[in-house]
């Protein structure tokens, strides 16, 4: 960024030196022109990583130092690293957009439902395999009934690719209408596309997922108040934030580390054991009492990721 010159700052009337690239009162740009490109590339790229190095530091801190930022933080020195908003959002969207770009680790194909022909060829070799087996007459008769019976289904195009029985039929009456509606609803469009509304159940998940980690975060910080009473809930919301970007940067590294088994085996290790160091660092508690505190923490934090995922699956049936 070149200087200016500006005599004033047109932001709050701070009177300018010619060499002054920020205002000392505002903090404002003393730019008089619209950004260009390489302008926002050298600030927020090439100044901020190389120059000042405060990602690099932030990221190794972050991922190395358990508690760390978090302590770095509360002790005042603010300036030295990424502050923690930053951090949470920039790998938490580093995150998701490499869930959709990506093909995941944790993705589960569904199995290919067979064709009738397919159906058919299978319940002759099954007949002709009870013909041949030890069975009673009267239950290899029973036997081949039942494959003949399928067979007929799936000749006749019944059976296959249906819809799935959320709940039953009994038992949905019961529901109130609010919830009764939109199982319907799940089970009528699998039923005419199985795959197109499987998708869009996805990606409602997957594109609400981030906002429901976000409004997590005072609920994960209230736990930590309920194990830590004695420490104010600001200092507890801030290492929900440091613990949550770690846990984006850990799951980031998951996806581009695809086909490293030892790699990911030690993040799965290293995941599990960040938080223990980062509570006993933060706040200065024995072993026992923070292997304590960390197994219902931990046993807290896994219901409220059930309720979080409760959450978005009744939002992905409701899009559906």
């Amino acid at each position: 960024m070149t200087s200016t010159s500006l005599s004033h700052c047109r932001n709050c009337g701070q009177r300018l030196n010619p060499w002054d690239k920020f205002c000392s009162q505002c903090g404002q740009d003393t730019l008089d022109h619209p950004p260009s490109l390489w302008e926002f590339v050298h600030e927020w790229l090439l100044h901020y990583v190389a120059a000042e190095g405060k990602l690099w530091k932030s990221l190794w801190a972050l991922l190395a130092k358990p508690g760390f930022l978090t302590q770095e933080y509360l002790q005042g020195r603010k300036q030295r690293y990424v502050l923690p908003l930053r951090l949470l959002l920039t790998f938490g969207l580093l995150f998701f957009l490499s869930l959709k770009l990506l093909p995941s680790p944790v993705e589960v194909e569904a199995p290919a439902q067979p064709t009738p022909e397919v159906a058919a060829a299978a319940a002759s070799q099954a007949e002709a395999r009870l013909a041949e087996s030890s069975l009673p007459a009267p239950a290899a008769s029973a036997i081949a009934a039942g494959v003949r019976q399928s067979m007929r289904a799936g000749m006749q195009g019944q059976g296959w690719q249906q819809a799935p029985v959320v709940m039953d039929a009994e038992d949905r009456e019961k529901l109130p209408s609010a919830l009764r509606v939109p199982l319907e609803r799940l089970e009528k469009r699998f039923a005419e596309n199985r795959d197109a509304a499987w998708l869009q159940l996805k990606s409602t998940m997957l594109s609400l997922a981030p906002y429901a980690v976000l409004i997590s975060l005072p609920f994960f910080a209230g736990l930590l108040k309920l194990l830590y009473p004695g420490t104010v809930y600001g200092a507890h919301f801030l290492m929900a934030m440091h613990l949550h970007a770690a846990w984006y940067l850990m799951l980031l590294l998951v996806v581009l580390l695809q086909g490293f088994s030892g790699l990911l085996f030690a993040l799965w290790a290293w995941s599990n054991v960040y938080p223990l160091l980062a509570l006993k660092r933060v706040n200065g508690s024995g072993w026992p009492s923070t292997l304590a505190r960390g197994a219902v923490l931990a046993v807290l934090h896994w219901i409220l990721i059930g309720v979080v995922f409760i959450g978005l699956a009744a939002a992905g049936v409701a899009a559906v």
